[in-house]
């Protein structure tokens, strides 16, 4: 029995497990791969923090509300601004190291940023730096670590979660208990064919959550970074708005410099923009990519290390040729439902990072705010754990769902029989197939009927799970990858608008009347709950 188990082995994981082994609590981190495997070490962008004038918390908030459309919760936003500074700062003192020049950080602008705030490490390595320092905390510490292993489901014993159920890595299955519980396991990115995520990102926090009857909202939002280097490999490699902010250009087939007469910030523009107006251009000059000019950047290899290997690698000079670049699904912006404190809807269950809606992201994350994310919320986390807190209040993105009503769990084939099928069904072809409906029909821009066949396919999907084979990781994954795709599916398509990382040709405008969230339990009929009111119910 441990005090804190923690799912998940990224910034937000590692963040929570230090700081609760600094408070005295004995401390349990499951992880499906090794320690140091998860998305965060993909992560090139930097940390976004006011970390120096003339840059203030106040400044930092309202791009993160602009990028945002609307939907994020302007104290949790609050909270992120003005409590990330010190966390990138206790950072620095654990041992990460920064970029930086006479004595201070440097600074960088990256897209939908009104100016430099974004640190990073090793030009384009801020993501592999921080795991590396978290990782070497962790490994000196008192924390305990399982690694091999998989979380099938959440234990809930009198109205309040215990612990989970999961797959050891030699295959048996073992009741793991916890006075808390976190989930910090990342995004949802392999519910497409095309990301930037690794493999390992198949939506098991937010599948657990979903299953248990947890409250998940915002799920609709799929924010697909703009340019990810087209070229055949998994996960794509990401080129960082950091080289826009360098002064790197999108170009079409024509040559011809497109985002300056879209957008004001032009190249900078927020993801969601850039995302749609590449894919547009695709669509109407019949064209897989579009390209990324960077030739103007000095000293491209010793500015940004990560992305010259990727590009030599594919026998491209970023220095002379220009990059082929399309859109890829990069980052959830909805999640588990938490209050401030990283509470979800069932007591002493906890949720920071991707994993989590907390209200900072909205419709649309703001570039480098999704680390900062996992160290603040991280933290705040213990800190509310440490203050006794054992359930939910209305704060943040949690305003008004705790008023959505319980639903049972679904059936569910996750918890499979010994045996073999007479009809097996192999778990990477059932993958492969979610991940085609979904990034043709759920992807940077949907409709109606797109929509509606994609519900229809993941629902004939669906059944083909009980055929699968028992007690294997693959199989929980491409379970919890049907589970999410279909909680993002009826999500998308009760939002009959058009805002931020979702935008439908049939509803392309935004609606005041849709200020607010979409919140899905189990059975996935989605409840809508305005932004920041106790209403509830579907939208007048």
């Amino acid at each position: 029995m441990f005090d804190v188990l923690v799912l998940g082995s990224g910034v937000a994981g590692l963040t929570t497990a230090l700081h609760a082994a600094r408070r005295g609590l004995s401390v349990l981190v499951l992880t499906k791969g090794e320690l140091s495997h998860s998305a965060t070490r993909y992560a090139q962008g930097g940390v976004a923090a006011a970390l120096a004038e003339p840059d203030t918390p106040e400044l930092h908030m309202a791009d993160t509300l602009t990028a945002g459309a609307g939907l994020c919760d302007v104290e949790a936003v609050r909270t992120l601004v003005t409590e990330g500074p010190d966390r990138v700062r206790e950072l620095a003192a654990l041992g990460a190291r920064f970029d930086s020049g006479d004595a201070e950080l440097l600074l960088a602008r990256e897209g939908g940023h009104s100016l430099a705030r974004v640190v990073h490490a090793g030009g384009d390595a801020t993501g592999a730096e921080i795991e590396r320092a978290l990782v070497a905390a962790v490994r000196s510490s008192d924390i305990e670590v399982g690694e091999g292993w998989f979380a099938i489901d959440l234990l809930v014993e009198q109205g309040r979660c215990t612990g989970v159920l999961a797959l050891r890595a030699d295959g048996e299955i073992e009741f793991v208990r916890a006075t808390d519980v976190v989930l910090a396991t990342g995004g949802a990115g392999q519910c497409f064919a095309v990301t930037t995520n690794p493999t390992l990102s198949t939506g098991d926090g937010i599948a657990l959550a979903l299953k248990a009857g947890v409250a998940c909202a915002d799920l609709e939002f799929v924010q697909f970074h703009p340019t990810a280097l087209h070229k055949v490999s998994m996960p794509r490699p990401l080129l960082s708005e950091a080289l826009r902010g360098e002064g790197a250009v999108l170009r079409d087939g024509d040559g011809a410099a497109f985002m300056a007469d879209l957008h004001p910030l032009a190249d900078l523009a927020p993801r969601d923009v850039v995302a749609r107006a590449i894919h547009e251009r695709m669509q109407l000059t019949d064209m897989d990519h579009m390209w990324l000019d960077a030739t103007m950047i000095d000293d491209f290899e010793h500015h940004f290390p990560t992305i010259w290997a990727a590009c030599q690698g594919v026998g491209l000079d970023p220095e002379n040729d220009w990059l082929p670049v399309a859109p890829a699904a990069h980052y959830m912006s909805g999640g588990v439902v938490t209050d401030l404190d990283g509470s979800t809807t069932l007591p002493h269950l906890w949720a920071c990072g991707e994993t989590a809606c907390s209200g900072v992201h909205g419709a649309n994350r703001l570039a480098s705010n999704s680390l900062l994310d996992g160290l603040v919320f991280g933290r705040r986390v213990v800190e509310a754990i440490m203050g006794g807190k054992g359930e939910a209040v209305p704060t943040g993105a949690m305003h008004g769902v705790l008023d959505v009503g319980l639903d049972e769990p679904e059936p569910d084939p996750l918890v499979l029989p010994e045996g073999t099928s007479e009809r097996p069904t192999d778990p990477a072809d059932l993958l492969a197939s979610v991940q085609r409906v979904m990034s043709a029909d759920c992807a940077v821009v949907r409709d109606a009927e797109g929509l509606r066949r994609a519900s229809e396919t993941l629902a004939d999907l669906w059944s083909l799970a009980e055929h699968l084979p028992p007690r294997a990781i693959e199989t929980y994954e491409v379970c919890n990858v049907l589970r999410v795709s279909r909680a993002i599916v009826v999500s998308a398509m009760a939002r009959l608008e058009s805002r931020g990382a979702h935008w439908r040709r049939d509803y392309p405008r935004s609606s005041d009347k849709l200020l607010g969230r979409f919140v899905v339990r189990a059975r996935m009929a989605p409840a809508f709950v305005a932004l920041g009111a106790v209403a509830v119910g579907e939208p007048s």
